[in-house]
């Protein structure tokens, strides 16, 4: 009896000593993570859990510093040991989340962050992460609305430049390019450097017509990436569109071109001045190789097309507008000329075909074809 006595007063000394070496390491891996000796303070966080596999504040710890170290794989290992002993805590789901953004899993993600925003509605970097999921998989309009609620919620100001700089970009992909303006510039302030950043500004300056402004932005990123050829194509689309000065704009779309060899864009937008300027056996070339660098390219389909109508290659012409209109049925230019095409054939059903589809797309371009069919 007394020697039972004495096992059991042995097993709980142990247990106890055990409980506050686990908590020591714990402790000493808190200093080190304070003075950011990260992998020091894992290596002590990972002693804890040896010694007690119930530590869930040190897996969690273990999660962070992974995630801190950009071993995101470790990160989702250790933080999915916390999670079923620390279930009611918002910053697991959130780190845990944090590593599957950053391993391309964005499912399991969303589901992290959607319970750490149950847990906590007022996480804002939730909000922001969720924002980001959507930004990836290009749903904009749910990655602004993420966007809205962490700008409610974040206590401090909001200095990271890719955040503004995401923001400023969807908000130029839903056609607010006013606002992207200001989005933009305040990723600005955060880092100047960040050519991206100068390329949206200047697209959403062409939108608005501020055609030096927007010159002047895409100038700025030619001055810090002089091989991005996105700052040729942009000002060349400036002229292009803008101005209406389709020669100026021909030579910036070359300058896209002497950097990236038969760059879409810049293919395209020498068809389409070419076009515009009467050298449709030029503009033929150009996009022919638009084509060939993306197979769905409706526009540059359209433009070949209206080329090929141009030089009287009435065939031709519709085989490429048929492509256009498959790619895109919504798609009006490719009806309106194809009705040309067809009046030109003297096809008064084909082309009141067209006219009818116009119609129903509700285009503006519906009642001038039809004016020339009521002629045949």
């Amino acid at each position: 009896m007394l020697k039972s006595f004495f096992v059991s007063l042995l097993l709980i000394c142990i247990s106890v000593c055990k409980a506050q070496t686990a908590a020591e390491y714990y402790e000493k891996g808190n200093d080190l993570k304070d003075e950011k000796k990260i992998k020091e303070a894992l290596a002590a966080y990972n002693e804890a859990t040896r010694l007690d596999p119930n530590y869930k504040e040190a897996w969690y710890e273990m999660g962070w510093c992974s995630n801190d170290l950009k071993d995101y794989t470790a990160a989702i290992t250790y933080l999915r040991k916390a999670r079923p002993m620390w279930s009611s805590v918002p910053k697991v789901y959130f780190e845990l989340g944090y590593a599957f953004v950053k391993t391309n899993q964005y499912d399991s993600a969303s589901s992290n962050f959607k319970r750490c925003l149950e847990l906590k509605p007022d996480y804002s970097l939730a909000h922001k992460e969720l924002g980001n999921v959507a930004y990836f998989k290009d749903d904009y309009a749910t990655a602004l609305e993420y966007f809205k609620k962490y700008e409610e919620y974040a206590k401090n100001a909001i200095t990271d430049y890719l955040y503004w700089y995401r923001k400023g970009f969807m908000q130029n992909a839903v056609k607010n390019y006013e606002a992207a303006t200001v989005s933009l510039k305040k990723s600005l302030e955060s880092k100047k450097d960040y050519t991206n950043t100068y390329l949206e500004l200047g697209f959403a300056a062409s939108r608005l017509k501020q055609n030096d402004v927007a010159i002047g932005y895409y100038n700025k990123a030619i001055e810090l990436d002089s091989k991005n050829h996105i700052s040729y194509n942009g000002i060349g689309e400036v002229y292009r569109d803008n101005i209406k000065d389709r020669e100026e704009a021909i030579r910036w779309y070359k300058k896209a071109l002497a950097v990236k060899s038969d760059e879409r864009k810049a293919c395209f937008g020498i068809g389409y001045c070419l076009n515009s300027l009467g050298k449709y056996a030029e503009a033929e070339s150009y996009l022919k190789k638009a084509i060939e660098q993306e197979q769905a390219y409706t526009a540059a389909y359209v433009e070949l097309g209206y080329c090929y109508y141009m030089q009287g290659f009435n065939s031709l012409a519709l085989e490429n507008f048929n492509k256009a209109i498959e790619l895109s049925p919504a798609n009006e230019n490719s009806r309106y000329y194809s009705g040309l095409v067809y009046i030109a054939q003297k096809n008064k059903t084909m082309a009141q075909k067209m006219v009818d589809k116009l119609k129903e797309l509700g285009s503006k371009n519906a009642a001038t074809l039809q004016e020339k069919v009521n002629k045949m």
